[in-house]
């Protein structure tokens, strides 16, 4: 029975360390240390999965600053995904 309850509240602590973050470190991380072919693909991903946890104040700063951090692949897409998250932020 103890094991049962060590597995049961290690599941736990992991599941609660895997839930997703809004860091915009991790945003420019991702944008500068990949290459302009992939880098769209991986910011959609990032959007997708922090972007919900992001709060209104982090996510107009991702968007005041895409042309310097996206360059060539800032685009249409990328800011309406941003927009929208913003419209649901808190």
């Amino acid at each position: 029975m103890k094991w049962f309850f060590a597995i049961f509240l290690l599941s736990l602590v992991s599941a609660a360390t895997l839930r997703p973050e809004c860091s915009v470190s991790d945003f420019v991380n991702i944008a500068s240390t990949t290459s302009p072919k992939d880098r769209d693909e991986r910011i959609l991903d990032w959007l997708n999965e922090s972007g919900p946890y992001c709060t209104k104040q982090s996510l107009a700063l991702i968007y005041n600053n895409l042309a310097q951090v996206l360059g060539t692949v800032d685009s249409v897409k990328i800011r309406t995904k941003i927009e929208q998250l913003y419209e649901r932020a808190k």
